[in-house]
């Protein structure tokens, strides 16, 4: 009997609402990016960001897809993406090409900041959410 109380008590003191046990899920970098300034080196050290004026728009959806409005290979982009960690890999077709390109990604002060990822001198670039 006292191992049966034993066992009740541990039962009750491992139940628990899923919602307190189950990670919140959120992604920032779902929604409407514009580009608003950057961040390139021609070989020297860059300490401060340069405006861009109407930069081109990334849309990253829930579905894994995201569209950039640069027109690269002619048209508007069209392509899926996936992060791991702290590195964003876009995938898209280009002339019958499949290009893969990453970014390391972080957030600072409510914006994203991507950077290639073997860029050997500073190539950073900075967006701020539209919606």
């Amino acid at each position: 009997m006292k191992q049966l109380t034993y066992l009740c008590i541990l039962f009750l003191l491992s139940c628990g609402k899923d919602e307190d046990t189950l990670p919140l899920i959120t992604n920032e970098l779902l929604g409407k990016w514009q580009l608003e300034a950057t961040k390139i080196s021609p070989g020297d050290i860059v300490e401060n960001w340069t405006t861009v004026m109407n930069g081109p728009i990334f849309e990253f959806k829930s579905n894994g897809s995201y569209t950039h409005n640069e027109k690269a290979c002619g048209g508007i982009v069209n392509g899926i993406y996936s992060t791991n960690e702290s590195v964003l890999t876009l995938r898209y077709h280009c002339e019958n090409n499949a290009i893969e390109t990453n970014f390391n990604m972080s957030f600072s002060e409510g914006r994203l900041i991507l950077s290639n990822v073997g860029c050997i001198e500073e190539c950073s670039y900075k967006y701020r959410k539209m919606e």
